[in-house]
Protein backbone atom coordinates (compact mmCIF):
# COMPACT_ATOMS: atom_id res chain seq x y z
CA UNK A 1 0.00 0.00 0.00
CA UNK A 2 1.52 3.39 -1.14
CA UNK A 3 2.15 5.55 2.19
CA UNK A 4 0.63 9.40 1.73
CA UNK A 5 2.54 12.29 3.70
CA UNK A 6 1.07 16.04 4.44
CA UNK A 7 4.14 18.56 4.41
CA UNK A 8 3.46 21.19 6.29
CA UNK A 9 6.12 24.66 5.43
CA UNK A 10 5.83 27.37 7.77
CA UNK A 11 7.49 30.16 6.41
CA UNK A 12 8.11 33.57 7.48
CA UNK A 13 11.06 36.09 7.45
CA UNK A 14 13.27 35.45 4.24
CA UNK A 15 15.03 34.34 0.84
CA UNK A 16 17.31 32.74 -1.14
CA UNK A 17 18.24 33.76 -5.07
CA UNK A 18 18.41 31.42 -7.86
CA UNK A 19 18.01 32.63 -11.62
CA UNK A 20 16.42 30.14 -13.90
CA UNK A 21 18.62 29.58 -17.23
CA UNK A 22 15.45 29.06 -19.39
CA UNK A 23 12.66 31.81 -19.58
CA UNK A 24 10.43 29.69 -19.51
CA UNK A 25 11.98 27.66 -16.03
CA UNK A 26 9.95 30.16 -13.58
CA UNK A 27 6.07 30.50 -13.09
CA UNK A 28 3.90 32.10 -10.55
CA UNK A 29 4.12 30.17 -7.88
CA UNK A 30 0.33 31.38 -6.70
CA UNK A 31 -1.08 30.30 -9.63
CA UNK A 32 1.24 26.90 -10.39
CA UNK A 33 2.64 25.77 -6.73
CA UNK A 34 -0.13 26.52 -4.72
CA UNK A 35 -4.03 24.68 -4.73
CA UNK A 36 -6.52 26.91 -4.37
CA UNK A 37 -8.00 25.99 -1.27
CA UNK A 38 -11.33 26.25 1.37
CA UNK A 39 -9.01 25.16 4.20
CA UNK A 40 -10.54 22.11 4.96
CA UNK A 41 -7.47 20.36 5.48
CA UNK A 42 -9.07 16.68 5.96
CA UNK A 43 -10.90 17.33 3.20
CA UNK A 44 -7.63 18.02 1.22
CA UNK A 45 -5.65 15.64 2.39
CA UNK A 46 -8.68 13.07 1.48
CA UNK A 47 -7.98 14.64 -2.19
CA UNK A 48 -4.67 13.79 -2.26
CA UNK A 49 -4.71 10.38 -1.46
CA UNK A 50 -7.75 9.52 -3.42
CA UNK A 51 -5.79 11.12 -6.62
CA UNK A 52 -2.56 9.18 -5.52
CA UNK A 53 -0.30 11.97 -3.91
CA UNK A 54 1.52 11.65 -1.38
CA UNK A 55 -0.03 14.05 0.92
CA UNK A 56 -0.70 18.01 1.19
CA UNK A 57 1.69 20.69 1.49
CA UNK A 58 0.86 23.53 3.94
CA UNK A 59 3.17 27.18 2.97
CA UNK A 60 2.70 29.13 6.46
CA UNK A 61 3.83 32.57 5.41
CA UNK A 62 3.21 36.63 6.32
CA UNK A 63 3.00 39.51 4.41
CA UNK A 64 6.00 41.46 4.16
CA UNK A 65 8.34 38.47 4.70
CA UNK A 66 11.27 38.43 2.98
CA UNK A 67 12.00 34.58 3.85
CA UNK A 68 9.06 33.88 1.63
CA UNK A 69 10.06 36.19 -1.16
CA UNK A 70 12.86 34.51 -0.96
CA UNK A 71 11.26 31.36 -1.26
CA UNK A 72 8.34 32.03 -3.85
CA UNK A 73 11.03 34.13 -5.92
CA UNK A 74 13.76 31.27 -6.29
CA UNK A 75 12.41 28.11 -5.21
CA UNK A 76 8.70 27.52 -5.67
CA UNK A 77 8.33 29.27 -8.76
CA UNK A 78 10.87 26.97 -10.55
CA UNK A 79 8.80 25.02 -13.16
CA UNK A 80 10.89 21.74 -11.73
CA UNK A 81 9.87 22.27 -8.34
CA UNK A 82 6.24 22.93 -8.94
CA UNK A 83 6.17 19.80 -11.42
CA UNK A 84 7.22 17.46 -8.87
CA UNK A 85 5.07 18.42 -6.11
CA UNK A 86 1.76 18.92 -7.93
CA UNK A 87 2.68 14.90 -8.49
CA UNK A 88 3.35 13.90 -5.35
CA UNK A 89 1.47 16.69 -3.06
CA UNK A 90 -1.35 18.83 -3.10
CA UNK A 91 -0.16 22.51 -1.52
CA UNK A 92 -1.89 25.46 0.45
CA UNK A 93 -0.71 28.72 1.52
CA UNK A 94 -1.75 29.69 4.90
CA UNK A 95 -1.01 33.07 6.48
CA UNK A 96 0.47 32.83 9.94
CA UNK A 97 -1.11 35.93 11.14
CA UNK A 98 -4.29 35.85 9.43
CA UNK A 99 -7.83 35.32 10.33
CA UNK A 100 -8.86 33.19 7.77
CA UNK A 101 -10.76 30.23 9.19
CA UNK A 102 -9.91 26.82 8.40
CA UNK A 103 -10.40 23.35 9.24
CA UNK A 104 -7.33 21.33 10.80
CA UNK A 105 -6.70 17.95 10.85
CA UNK A 106 -8.65 17.45 14.14
CA UNK A 107 -11.90 18.35 12.81
CA UNK A 108 -11.50 22.06 14.58
CA UNK A 109 -12.68 25.19 12.96
CA UNK A 110 -10.39 28.01 14.14
CA UNK A 111 -8.20 31.25 12.49
CA UNK A 112 -5.11 30.32 10.65
CA UNK A 113 -2.34 32.19 13.46
CA UNK A 114 -3.89 30.28 15.92
CA UNK A 115 -3.24 26.99 13.81
CA UNK A 116 0.48 27.99 13.41
CA UNK A 117 0.19 29.03 17.73
CA UNK A 118 -1.05 25.29 17.47
CA UNK A 119 1.53 24.00 15.28
CA UNK A 120 4.30 25.46 17.42
CA UNK A 121 5.75 27.53 14.64
CA UNK A 122 7.48 30.62 16.62
CA UNK A 123 10.29 31.07 14.18
CA UNK A 124 9.81 31.07 10.31
CA UNK A 125 10.73 29.38 7.94
CA UNK A 126 9.44 25.67 9.03
CA UNK A 127 8.89 23.16 6.96
CA UNK A 128 6.54 20.22 8.83
CA UNK A 129 6.09 17.51 7.28
CA UNK A 130 3.18 14.62 8.10
CA UNK A 131 1.66 11.39 7.45
CA UNK A 132 -1.74 11.19 7.16
CA UNK A 133 -2.07 10.19 10.82
CA UNK A 134 -0.89 13.57 11.65
CA UNK A 135 2.08 12.57 12.97
CA UNK A 136 5.31 14.96 12.27
CA UNK A 137 7.75 13.02 10.84
CA UNK A 138 10.55 15.90 9.71
CA UNK A 139 10.74 19.47 10.51
CA UNK A 140 12.77 22.27 8.71
CA UNK A 141 13.50 25.41 10.56
CA UNK A 142 15.49 27.37 8.32
CA UNK A 143 14.65 28.23 4.67
CA UNK A 144 15.62 25.76 1.70
CA UNK A 145 17.85 27.66 -0.24
CA UNK A 146 17.57 26.00 -3.80
CA UNK A 147 15.31 24.16 -5.82
CA UNK A 148 17.80 21.04 -5.67
CA UNK A 149 17.56 21.44 -1.75
CA UNK A 150 13.79 21.41 -1.47
CA UNK A 151 13.33 18.53 -4.21
CA UNK A 152 15.70 16.18 -1.99
CA UNK A 153 13.91 17.16 1.19
CA UNK A 154 10.52 15.92 -0.93
CA UNK A 155 12.81 12.56 -1.80
CA UNK A 156 13.75 12.47 1.95
CA UNK A 157 10.43 12.06 3.25
CA UNK A 158 8.70 10.39 0.22
CA UNK A 159 11.41 7.41 0.43
CA UNK A 160 11.03 6.72 3.77
CA UNK A 161 14.47 8.03 4.84
CA UNK A 162 14.00 9.77 8.31
CA UNK A 163 12.89 6.62 9.28
CA UNK A 164 16.67 5.67 9.98
CA UNK A 165 18.69 8.50 8.53
CA UNK A 166 18.93 12.52 10.35
CA UNK A 167 18.42 14.98 7.37
CA UNK A 168 21.71 16.45 8.08
CA UNK A 169 23.11 13.34 7.29
CA UNK A 170 21.19 12.00 4.30
CA UNK A 171 21.47 15.59 2.89
CA UNK A 172 25.69 15.42 3.37
CA UNK A 173 25.66 11.89 1.84
CA UNK A 174 23.41 13.14 -1.17
CA UNK A 175 25.91 16.30 -2.28
CA UNK A 176 29.08 15.03 -1.11
CA UNK A 177 30.33 14.39 -4.51
CA UNK A 178 28.49 17.24 -5.97
CA UNK A 179 30.62 20.28 -7.45
CA UNK A 180 29.22 23.51 -5.99
CA UNK A 181 28.37 25.73 -8.26
CA UNK A 182 30.23 28.66 -7.23
CA UNK A 183 33.22 26.17 -6.89
CA UNK A 184 33.71 26.40 -2.81
CA UNK A 185 31.90 23.81 -0.66
CA UNK A 186 29.05 25.33 1.38
CA UNK A 187 29.49 24.67 5.11
CA UNK A 188 26.30 22.43 6.39
CA UNK A 189 28.70 20.83 9.14
CA UNK A 190 31.23 22.29 10.94
CA UNK A 191 32.08 19.09 13.05
CA UNK A 192 33.13 16.98 10.10
CA UNK A 193 34.89 19.92 8.12
CA UNK A 194 36.55 20.27 11.65
CA UNK A 195 37.48 16.37 11.10
CA UNK A 196 38.71 16.90 8.02
CA UNK A 197 41.34 19.36 8.28
CA UNK A 198 42.44 17.90 12.20
CA UNK A 199 42.96 14.51 10.16
CA UNK A 200 44.92 16.63 7.75
CA UNK A 201 46.58 18.74 9.94
CA UNK A 202 45.64 22.07 8.28
CA UNK A 203 43.64 25.06 8.93
CA UNK A 204 40.17 25.94 8.11
CA UNK A 205 40.08 29.06 5.76
CA UNK A 206 36.54 29.73 6.26
CA UNK A 207 35.32 33.00 3.45
CA UNK A 208 31.58 34.49 5.40
CA UNK A 209 29.50 35.54 2.98
CA UNK A 210 26.09 36.93 2.19
CA UNK A 211 23.83 36.28 -0.94
CA UNK A 212 23.54 39.07 -3.51
CA UNK A 213 27.50 40.39 -2.20
CA UNK A 214 29.15 41.60 -5.57
CA UNK A 215 32.40 41.70 -3.33
CA UNK A 216 32.34 38.09 -2.04
CA UNK A 217 31.47 37.53 -5.96
CA UNK A 218 34.59 39.14 -6.74
CA UNK A 219 36.49 37.00 -4.09
CA UNK A 220 35.66 33.40 -4.99
CA UNK A 221 36.38 34.53 -8.69
CA UNK A 222 39.63 36.05 -8.66
CA UNK A 223 40.80 34.20 -5.33
CA UNK A 224 39.52 31.62 -4.20
CA UNK A 225 38.23 29.60 -6.86
CA UNK A 226 41.44 30.11 -8.83
CA UNK A 227 43.32 29.05 -5.68
CA UNK A 228 40.96 25.71 -5.38
CA UNK A 229 41.64 25.22 -9.23
CA UNK A 230 45.61 25.11 -9.03
CA UNK A 231 45.73 22.58 -6.34
CA UNK A 232 48.67 24.20 -4.60
CA UNK A 233 46.81 25.04 -1.64
CA UNK A 234 45.29 20.92 -0.98
CA UNK A 235 47.73 20.72 1.60
CA UNK A 236 48.10 23.76 3.30
CA UNK A 237 44.45 24.76 4.20
CA UNK A 238 40.68 23.34 4.02
CA UNK A 239 39.04 26.28 1.67
CA UNK A 240 34.97 26.40 2.87
CA UNK A 241 32.41 29.08 2.55
CA UNK A 242 29.65 29.81 4.75
CA UNK A 243 26.27 32.13 3.81
CA UNK A 244 25.41 34.04 6.78
CA UNK A 245 22.64 35.27 4.97
CA UNK A 246 20.36 34.02 4.46
CA UNK A 247 20.57 32.09 7.62
CA UNK A 248 20.58 28.57 7.14
CA UNK A 249 20.54 25.56 9.62
CA UNK A 250 24.28 23.47 9.92
CA UNK A 251 26.01 21.63 12.54
CA UNK A 252 28.70 23.56 14.67
CA UNK A 253 31.97 22.67 15.94
CA UNK A 254 30.69 19.67 18.64
CA UNK A 255 28.05 18.47 16.54
CA UNK A 256 25.37 21.07 17.93
CA UNK A 257 22.44 22.35 15.82
CA UNK A 258 22.99 26.27 15.17
CA UNK A 259 22.61 28.56 11.83
CA UNK A 260 24.75 30.26 9.49
CA UNK A 261 24.10 33.79 11.05
CA UNK A 262 25.14 32.86 14.57
CA UNK A 263 28.14 31.36 13.66
CA UNK A 264 29.26 34.74 11.94
CA UNK A 265 28.21 36.49 15.01
CA UNK A 266 30.10 34.58 17.35
CA UNK A 267 33.08 35.44 15.31
CA UNK A 268 32.47 39.42 15.29
CA UNK A 269 31.20 39.12 11.20
CA UNK A 270 29.23 41.82 10.53
CA UNK A 271 31.14 42.82 7.18
CA UNK A 272 31.46 40.29 3.66
CA UNK A 273 33.28 38.90 2.82
CA UNK A 274 35.64 37.97 5.61
CA UNK A 275 38.29 35.70 5.70
CA UNK A 276 38.93 33.91 9.39
CA UNK A 277 41.80 31.17 9.81
CA UNK A 278 40.41 28.41 12.31
CA UNK A 279 42.02 25.28 13.91
CA UNK A 280 40.23 22.03 14.39
CA UNK A 281 38.37 23.50 17.44
CA UNK A 282 37.00 26.85 15.71
CA UNK A 283 39.37 29.34 17.55
CA UNK A 284 40.97 32.21 15.35
CA UNK A 285 44.94 31.45 13.92
CA UNK A 286 44.84 34.88 12.66
CA UNK A 287 43.30 38.03 12.62
CA UNK A 288 40.19 38.19 9.81
CA UNK A 289 40.62 39.40 6.29
CA UNK A 290 37.84 41.63 5.75
CA UNK A 291 36.50 42.82 2.06
CA UNK A 292 38.43 43.05 -1.10
CA UNK A 293 40.06 45.54 -3.20
CA UNK A 294 42.87 44.55 -5.01
CA UNK A 295 42.90 41.01 -5.70
CA UNK A 296 46.37 40.71 -6.19
CA UNK A 297 47.43 42.08 -3.13
CA UNK A 298 44.35 40.53 -1.36
CA UNK A 299 46.56 37.09 -2.42
CA UNK A 300 49.70 38.74 -1.43
CA UNK A 301 47.61 39.40 2.15
CA UNK A 302 46.10 36.30 2.29
CA UNK A 303 48.71 34.00 1.44
CA UNK A 304 50.68 35.59 4.33
CA UNK A 305 47.53 35.15 6.60
CA UNK A 306 47.75 31.33 5.24
CA UNK A 307 51.56 31.20 5.90
CA UNK A 308 51.05 32.39 9.91
CA UNK A 309 47.84 30.21 10.39
CA UNK A 310 50.35 27.53 9.63
CA UNK A 311 52.91 28.34 11.82
CA UNK A 312 50.68 28.71 14.55
CA UNK A 313 48.77 25.09 14.19
CA UNK A 314 51.69 23.34 15.82
CA UNK A 315 51.53 25.52 18.97
CA UNK A 316 48.19 24.92 19.58
CA UNK A 317 46.82 22.10 22.51
CA UNK A 318 45.77 18.79 20.37
CA UNK A 319 42.14 18.10 19.97
CA UNK A 320 41.15 14.62 21.45
CA UNK A 321 37.88 14.86 19.73
CA UNK A 322 37.75 11.45 18.77
CA UNK A 323 34.27 12.36 17.09
CA UNK A 324 36.34 14.85 15.22
CA UNK A 325 38.65 12.59 13.80
CA UNK A 326 36.68 9.88 12.79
Amino acid sequence: MATTWLLLIVSGLWCPTLIAEEPDAERDPREFFFTQSFGDLPEELQQAREAGKLGMVLFFEMEGCPSCRYMMKNVLNQVAVQDWYAEHFVSIAVDINGAVELRDLDGITLPSRVFAAHRRVKTTPVMSFIDLNGAEVHRRSSVVKSPEEFLLMGQYVAEGHYTDTPWREYFRQKTAQQKPANGIPLITDLNLEAGTAAGRRIPILLVVTRQGCPYCARLRKEVLVPMIRSGEYNDRVLIRELMMDPDTEIAGFEGQATTTAAVARQFGIEITPTVILLDSSGQPLHEPVIGINNADMYSYYLDRAIEKALAELPRRKPETNEENLR
